[in-house]
Protein backbone atom coordinates (compact mmCIF):
# COMPACT_ATOMS: atom_id res chain seq x y z
CA UNK A 1 0.00 0.00 0.00
CA UNK A 2 2.49 2.53 1.50
CA UNK A 3 4.88 1.52 -2.03
CA UNK A 4 1.43 2.39 -4.12
CA UNK A 5 0.83 5.61 -2.62
CA UNK A 6 4.49 6.91 -2.97
CA UNK A 7 4.06 5.89 -7.28
CA UNK A 8 0.79 8.45 -6.98
CA UNK A 9 2.40 11.25 -4.95
CA UNK A 10 6.31 10.68 -5.57
CA UNK A 11 8.28 12.81 -3.08
CA UNK A 12 10.27 15.65 -3.87
CA UNK A 13 14.16 14.85 -3.40
CA UNK A 14 17.55 17.31 -3.86
CA UNK A 15 19.14 16.48 -6.83
CA UNK A 16 23.44 16.82 -6.79
CA UNK A 17 24.81 18.95 -9.47
CA UNK A 18 26.35 16.04 -11.07
CA UNK A 19 23.14 14.47 -11.36
CA UNK A 20 21.91 17.26 -12.83
CA UNK A 21 24.79 17.52 -15.17
CA UNK A 22 24.47 14.06 -16.38
CA UNK A 23 20.38 14.66 -16.78
CA UNK A 24 21.59 17.35 -18.85
CA UNK A 25 23.96 15.44 -21.38
CA UNK A 26 21.71 12.14 -21.78
CA UNK A 27 18.69 14.09 -22.28
CA UNK A 28 20.00 16.70 -24.90
CA UNK A 29 22.27 13.78 -26.50
CA UNK A 30 19.08 11.54 -26.46
CA UNK A 31 16.80 14.02 -28.25
CA UNK A 32 19.24 15.24 -31.38
CA UNK A 33 20.21 11.54 -31.73
CA UNK A 34 16.22 10.62 -32.08
CA UNK A 35 15.78 13.56 -34.53
CA UNK A 36 18.40 12.73 -36.29
CA UNK A 37 17.42 9.44 -36.92
CA UNK A 38 13.56 10.20 -37.55
CA UNK A 39 14.33 12.69 -39.86
CA UNK A 40 17.22 10.47 -41.79
CA UNK A 41 14.78 7.53 -42.34
CA UNK A 42 11.69 9.72 -43.46
CA UNK A 43 14.01 11.23 -46.29
CA UNK A 44 15.58 7.68 -47.23
CA UNK A 45 12.27 5.96 -46.95
CA UNK A 46 10.56 8.80 -49.07
CA UNK A 47 8.34 9.19 -46.14
CA UNK A 48 9.62 12.76 -45.64
CA UNK A 49 6.50 15.46 -45.88
CA UNK A 50 6.86 16.70 -49.08
CA UNK A 51 10.02 15.46 -50.07
CA UNK A 52 11.55 18.20 -49.53
CA UNK A 53 15.55 18.05 -48.43
CA UNK A 54 15.89 21.79 -46.99
CA UNK A 55 12.75 20.54 -44.73
CA UNK A 56 15.52 18.17 -43.25
CA UNK A 57 18.19 20.74 -43.39
CA UNK A 58 16.22 23.55 -41.50
CA UNK A 59 14.99 21.02 -38.92
CA UNK A 60 18.52 19.82 -38.00
CA UNK A 61 19.57 23.40 -37.63
CA UNK A 62 17.03 23.61 -35.13
CA UNK A 63 17.27 20.56 -33.43
CA UNK A 64 20.42 21.43 -31.86
CA UNK A 65 18.97 24.48 -29.53
CA UNK A 66 16.17 22.42 -29.28
CA UNK A 67 18.56 19.33 -27.56
CA UNK A 68 19.67 21.76 -25.81
CA UNK A 69 16.37 23.09 -24.38
CA UNK A 70 15.58 19.39 -23.41
CA UNK A 71 18.32 18.98 -21.48
CA UNK A 72 18.24 22.12 -19.60
CA UNK A 73 14.55 21.11 -18.70
CA UNK A 74 15.65 17.45 -17.67
CA UNK A 75 18.52 18.98 -15.43
CA UNK A 76 15.91 21.51 -13.91
CA UNK A 77 13.73 18.51 -13.31
CA UNK A 78 12.47 17.93 -9.79
CA UNK A 79 13.64 14.10 -8.52
CA UNK A 80 11.43 11.88 -6.88
CA UNK A 81 12.47 9.25 -4.51
CA UNK A 82 10.07 6.62 -5.62
CA UNK A 83 9.09 7.73 -9.72
CA UNK A 84 6.60 5.74 -10.77
CA UNK A 85 4.04 6.22 -14.16
CA UNK A 86 3.06 9.98 -12.88
CA UNK A 87 6.22 10.59 -12.94
CA UNK A 88 7.10 9.42 -16.11
CA UNK A 89 4.10 10.91 -17.75
CA UNK A 90 5.19 14.53 -16.25
CA UNK A 91 8.65 13.55 -17.66
CA UNK A 92 7.14 12.61 -21.16
CA UNK A 93 4.53 15.85 -20.81
CA UNK A 94 7.42 18.34 -20.15
CA UNK A 95 9.63 16.92 -23.27
CA UNK A 96 6.79 17.38 -25.80
CA UNK A 97 6.23 20.78 -24.83
CA UNK A 98 9.56 21.58 -25.11
CA UNK A 99 9.07 20.24 -28.82
CA UNK A 100 6.02 22.51 -29.31
CA UNK A 101 7.81 25.64 -27.92
CA UNK A 102 11.06 25.22 -29.69
CA UNK A 103 8.85 24.53 -33.02
CA UNK A 104 7.06 27.47 -32.54
CA UNK A 105 9.89 29.74 -32.10
CA UNK A 106 11.38 28.15 -35.14
CA UNK A 107 8.50 29.24 -37.53
CA UNK A 108 8.52 32.90 -35.81
CA UNK A 109 12.32 33.10 -36.44
CA UNK A 110 11.70 31.65 -40.19
CA UNK A 111 8.97 34.15 -40.53
CA UNK A 112 11.27 37.26 -39.55
CA UNK A 113 13.74 36.31 -41.72
CA UNK A 114 11.55 35.67 -45.45
CA UNK A 115 9.88 39.26 -44.29
CA UNK A 116 10.49 40.75 -41.54
CA UNK A 117 8.36 43.86 -42.74
CA UNK A 118 5.55 42.37 -42.71
CA UNK A 119 6.07 39.49 -39.72
CA UNK A 120 2.80 39.05 -36.84
CA UNK A 121 1.83 36.70 -34.96
CA UNK A 122 0.04 34.37 -37.28
CA UNK A 123 2.42 34.77 -40.44
CA UNK A 124 3.68 31.30 -40.55
CA UNK A 125 -0.04 29.85 -40.69
CA UNK A 126 -0.10 32.07 -43.73
CA UNK A 127 3.26 31.78 -45.42
CA UNK A 128 5.34 28.81 -44.35
CA UNK A 129 5.34 25.76 -45.85
CA UNK A 130 2.90 22.90 -44.28
CA UNK A 131 5.40 19.89 -44.67
CA UNK A 132 7.92 22.03 -42.69
CA UNK A 133 5.13 22.87 -39.91
CA UNK A 134 3.98 19.30 -39.39
CA UNK A 135 7.37 17.20 -39.79
CA UNK A 136 9.57 19.49 -37.05
CA UNK A 137 6.44 19.66 -35.02
CA UNK A 138 6.05 15.69 -34.46
CA UNK A 139 9.83 15.05 -34.83
CA UNK A 140 10.61 17.68 -31.80
CA UNK A 141 7.59 16.45 -30.20
CA UNK A 142 8.50 12.69 -30.22
CA UNK A 143 11.96 13.24 -29.49
CA UNK A 144 11.38 15.51 -26.50
CA UNK A 145 8.83 13.07 -24.86
CA UNK A 146 11.14 10.17 -26.03
CA UNK A 147 14.61 11.82 -24.23
CA UNK A 148 12.59 12.71 -21.17
CA UNK A 149 11.37 8.80 -21.20
CA UNK A 150 14.77 7.76 -21.23
CA UNK A 151 16.28 10.13 -18.55
CA UNK A 152 13.67 9.70 -15.93
CA UNK A 153 12.69 6.00 -15.89
CA UNK A 154 14.39 2.75 -16.22
CA UNK A 155 15.15 1.94 -19.50
CA UNK A 156 13.01 -1.76 -19.90
CA UNK A 157 11.92 -3.42 -22.52
CA UNK A 158 8.62 -1.47 -21.75
CA UNK A 159 9.65 2.01 -21.61
CA UNK A 160 11.94 1.58 -24.82
CA UNK A 161 9.14 -0.33 -26.90
CA UNK A 162 7.28 3.48 -26.00
CA UNK A 163 9.82 5.72 -27.05
CA UNK A 164 10.03 3.90 -30.28
CA UNK A 165 6.85 4.07 -30.56
CA UNK A 166 6.64 7.34 -30.32
CA UNK A 167 9.37 8.12 -33.02
CA UNK A 168 7.45 5.54 -35.14
CA UNK A 169 4.52 8.28 -35.12
CA UNK A 170 6.40 11.13 -35.71
CA UNK A 171 6.81 9.53 -39.58
CA UNK A 172 3.30 8.11 -39.74
CA UNK A 173 1.66 11.89 -40.06
CA UNK A 174 4.41 12.05 -43.50
CA UNK A 175 2.11 9.11 -45.32
CA UNK A 176 -1.28 11.19 -44.16
CA UNK A 177 0.41 14.45 -45.53
CA UNK A 178 1.23 13.29 -49.05
CA UNK A 179 -2.36 11.36 -49.38
CA UNK A 180 -4.34 14.00 -48.46
CA UNK A 181 -1.85 16.58 -50.65
CA UNK A 182 -1.67 13.52 -53.67
CA UNK A 183 1.86 13.89 -53.39
CA UNK A 184 3.13 12.60 -56.93
CA UNK A 185 7.30 12.20 -57.97
CA UNK A 186 6.76 14.65 -60.88
CA UNK A 187 8.94 14.60 -63.66
CA UNK A 188 8.50 18.10 -66.32
CA UNK A 189 10.00 17.63 -69.47
CA UNK A 190 10.25 20.88 -72.15
CA UNK A 191 10.87 19.25 -75.46
CA UNK A 192 11.54 21.79 -78.81
CA UNK A 193 12.17 21.02 -81.84
CA UNK A 194 15.36 20.04 -83.32
CA UNK A 195 17.89 19.46 -86.48
CA UNK A 196 18.74 15.74 -86.21
CA UNK A 197 22.64 16.83 -85.34
CA UNK A 198 21.83 18.35 -82.03
CA UNK A 199 18.98 15.43 -80.81
CA UNK A 200 21.21 13.68 -78.36
CA UNK A 201 22.33 16.83 -76.53
CA UNK A 202 21.99 16.82 -73.09
CA UNK A 203 19.05 19.14 -71.45
CA UNK A 204 20.90 22.66 -70.81
CA UNK A 205 18.73 22.56 -67.82
CA UNK A 206 18.10 19.97 -65.35
CA UNK A 207 16.41 20.42 -61.59
CA UNK A 208 15.51 18.25 -58.96
CA UNK A 209 13.79 17.94 -55.48
CA UNK A 210 13.23 14.77 -53.03
CA UNK A 211 14.36 11.71 -52.08
CA UNK A 212 14.23 10.79 -56.16
CA UNK A 213 16.41 13.78 -57.84
CA UNK A 214 17.67 13.24 -60.87
CA UNK A 215 21.23 12.10 -60.64
CA UNK A 216 23.96 11.56 -63.30
CA UNK A 217 24.02 11.79 -66.78
CA UNK A 218 23.16 8.36 -67.16
CA UNK A 219 19.56 9.06 -65.82
CA UNK A 220 19.64 12.11 -67.65
CA UNK A 221 19.64 10.16 -70.66
CA UNK A 222 17.67 7.47 -69.81
CA UNK A 223 14.88 9.97 -69.39
CA UNK A 224 15.20 11.72 -72.20
CA UNK A 225 15.47 8.69 -74.04
CA UNK A 226 11.87 7.65 -72.86
CA UNK A 227 10.70 11.31 -73.32
CA UNK A 228 11.46 11.17 -77.13
CA UNK A 229 10.51 7.78 -77.15
CA UNK A 230 6.75 8.90 -75.78
CA UNK A 231 6.43 11.14 -78.21
CA UNK A 232 7.05 9.01 -80.81
CA UNK A 233 4.85 6.11 -79.67
CA UNK A 234 1.94 8.89 -79.14
CA UNK A 235 2.48 9.51 -83.19
CA UNK A 236 3.86 13.61 -82.77
CA UNK A 237 5.68 14.36 -85.89
CA UNK A 238 8.64 15.84 -86.47
CA UNK A 239 12.00 15.78 -84.25
CA UNK A 240 12.61 16.97 -81.22
CA UNK A 241 15.33 18.22 -78.39
CA UNK A 242 14.71 17.77 -74.13
CA UNK A 243 15.99 21.45 -73.51
CA UNK A 244 14.73 21.09 -69.83
CA UNK A 245 13.99 18.28 -67.09
CA UNK A 246 12.58 19.60 -63.64
CA UNK A 247 11.00 16.61 -60.99
CA UNK A 248 9.50 17.08 -57.25
CA UNK A 249 7.76 15.68 -54.79
CA UNK A 250 7.37 12.21 -53.79
CA UNK A 251 5.23 8.68 -54.68
CA UNK A 252 3.54 7.38 -57.62
CA UNK A 253 5.54 8.78 -60.90
CA UNK A 254 4.02 11.30 -63.41
CA UNK A 255 4.98 12.60 -66.52
CA UNK A 256 4.38 15.51 -68.04
CA UNK A 257 6.00 16.28 -71.83
CA UNK A 258 5.53 19.99 -73.31
CA UNK A 259 5.99 20.76 -76.71
CA UNK A 260 7.02 24.48 -77.61
CA UNK A 261 7.48 25.30 -81.15
CA UNK A 262 6.90 28.92 -81.22
CA UNK A 263 6.76 31.80 -78.38
CA UNK A 264 3.72 31.08 -76.11
CA UNK A 265 0.87 33.49 -77.10
CA UNK A 266 -0.88 33.35 -73.95
CA UNK A 267 -0.74 32.31 -70.34
CA UNK A 268 -2.29 28.83 -69.72
CA UNK A 269 -3.00 25.85 -67.09
CA UNK A 270 -1.79 22.75 -67.95
CA UNK A 271 -2.97 20.05 -65.57
CA UNK A 272 -0.60 17.71 -63.91
CA UNK A 273 -1.07 14.04 -64.21
CA UNK A 274 -2.24 11.58 -61.29
CA UNK A 275 0.65 8.87 -61.56
CA UNK A 276 0.47 8.90 -65.25
CA UNK A 277 2.07 10.33 -68.84
CA UNK A 278 0.51 13.43 -70.39
CA UNK A 279 1.87 15.63 -73.46
CA UNK A 280 0.82 19.11 -73.77
CA UNK A 281 1.58 19.96 -77.43
CA UNK A 282 1.62 23.45 -78.43
CA UNK A 283 -0.96 24.25 -81.21
CA UNK A 284 -2.01 28.02 -82.83
CA UNK A 285 -5.19 27.98 -80.77
CA UNK A 286 -4.28 26.31 -77.35
CA UNK A 287 -2.24 23.31 -76.36
CA UNK A 288 -3.49 19.69 -77.60
CA UNK A 289 -2.99 16.85 -74.74
CA UNK A 290 -2.50 13.70 -75.85
CA UNK A 291 -3.98 11.23 -74.34
CA UNK A 292 -7.03 13.75 -74.03
CA UNK A 293 -8.52 11.82 -71.20
CA UNK A 294 -6.00 10.83 -68.57
CA UNK A 295 -5.95 11.11 -64.98
CA UNK A 296 -4.97 14.70 -63.63
CA UNK A 297 -4.56 16.77 -60.43
CA UNK A 298 -6.28 19.81 -58.83
CA UNK A 299 -2.27 21.52 -59.78
CA UNK A 300 -1.24 22.42 -62.86
CA UNK A 301 1.85 23.88 -64.27
CA UNK A 302 1.84 27.67 -65.05
CA UNK A 303 3.65 28.80 -69.00
CA UNK A 304 3.52 32.09 -69.94
CA UNK A 305 4.03 34.31 -72.71
CA UNK A 306 7.30 36.07 -73.07
CA UNK A 307 7.68 40.09 -72.24
CA UNK A 308 8.58 41.83 -75.33
CA UNK A 309 11.94 42.27 -73.97
CA UNK A 310 12.69 38.90 -73.28
CA UNK A 311 10.98 37.69 -76.94
CA UNK A 312 14.59 39.44 -78.34
CA UNK A 313 17.14 37.38 -76.57
CA UNK A 314 14.97 34.22 -78.45
CA UNK A 315 12.29 33.16 -75.35
CA UNK A 316 9.27 31.47 -75.61
CA UNK A 317 7.74 31.73 -72.21
CA UNK A 318 7.65 30.63 -68.92
CA UNK A 319 7.03 28.17 -66.58
CA UNK A 320 5.91 27.59 -63.16
CA UNK A 321 6.26 23.68 -61.61
CA UNK A 322 3.93 23.29 -58.85
CA UNK A 323 4.88 21.32 -55.00
CA UNK A 324 2.55 20.09 -52.98
CA UNK A 325 2.70 23.64 -51.09
CA UNK A 326 2.12 25.48 -54.31
CA UNK A 327 6.13 26.45 -54.45
CA UNK A 328 7.43 25.71 -57.87
CA UNK A 329 10.58 26.64 -60.36
CA UNK A 330 9.88 29.16 -62.58
CA UNK A 331 12.66 29.29 -65.36
CA UNK A 332 13.02 30.34 -68.94
CA UNK A 333 11.87 28.30 -71.77
CA UNK A 334 14.63 29.54 -74.79
CA UNK A 335 15.62 28.25 -78.26
CA UNK A 336 19.04 26.75 -77.94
Amino acid sequence: MESELNQDHPVVASVRPVTRLLRFGLASITALVLTGIMLGVSYAAGMLQGAHMWVVIVALKFSVPFALAVGIVAAAFPRTRSPGRRTALLAAAAGAAVGCLCWYSSEIWIGMQWSPGEWHWNFHWEYLPQDYMLQAAWCWIAAGASAMLVTFTRRTPTVLIAAASLCLLAVMPALLFNSIHHNRELTVAIVLPASPGVLAARPSFVIGSGPHMIHGDAEVAALTAHVLQVLRSSGVPGEYRVTQLIRCGTGKKSLQIIVVSAPIASHALLPVPDGTEIIYLQKPGGWQSIPERAPTLNRSVNVREPSEGRRRVNALGSYCVPDVNGNSPCPEIRRE
